[in-house]
């Protein structure tokens, strides 16, 4: 399986040309259209009877802005029953399309799974997700084996409590108190 992002979801239909209301993940919605080819996939569901769809490739040829969202016309659906079969996909992309960041940012994914050491060497833990709080990220950091404990704890992703994050060894080192 290729290493990929979900950016969006594919909704409901509109109308009865093949157009599909499209919810996007991304932080600026327009970028959603600049990683063309999709890539669609949904879990079977019992509930409604929709079956599984593994990666269906679709090219978005038309997309309008409206209120709610937008609105998209996909290459692979000429209908309102084509767009039916599409509803609850995921819209992913292939990660390696995603911009170069400057060396002191980092996408989330990235993050997951950098193990967390304090500036005096206790080791926290992994983390888990970063989660977005309005004024900064936070990093949820769960200890496990290797950690001084199997607390959680929650870490605002800033200079001054992150001063180093070393990728190329996973390795996170945070200027916090392991007992808070």
């Amino acid at each position: 399986m290729l290493d990929r992002i979900v950016i969006g979801r594919i909704r409901s239909p509109y109308g009865i040309q093949g157009w599909t209301w499209v919810e996007t993940f991304t932080d600026d919605p327009d970028t959603v259209f600049d990683w063309i080819p999709w890539i669609l996939a949904r879990e079977a569901d019992r509930s409604t009877s929709r079956p599984t769809v593994n990666d269906l490739v679709a090219v978005p040829l038309e997309w309008k802005r409206r209120e709610k969202g937008y609105v998209v016309r996909l290459d692979i659906a000429s209908d309102r029953t084509a767009v039916e079969g599409l509803t609850h996909c995921l819209i992913y992309t292939e990660a390696a399309r995603l911009p170069t960041l400057a060396t002191d940012e980092f996408y989330w994914r990235d993050l997951e799974g950098c193990r967390c050491v304090t500036t005096s060497g206790v080791d926290l833990g992994v983390v888990t997700m970063v989660m977005a709080t309005g004024a900064n990220d936070v990093l949820v950091i769960v200890g496990d084996l290797e950690s001084i404990d199997r607390r959680e704890r929650l870490v605002p992703f800033h200079r001054d409590y992150v001063p180093n994050v070393e990728m190329s060894t996973r390795r996170i080192t945070v200027e916090w108190d392991p007992e808070f």
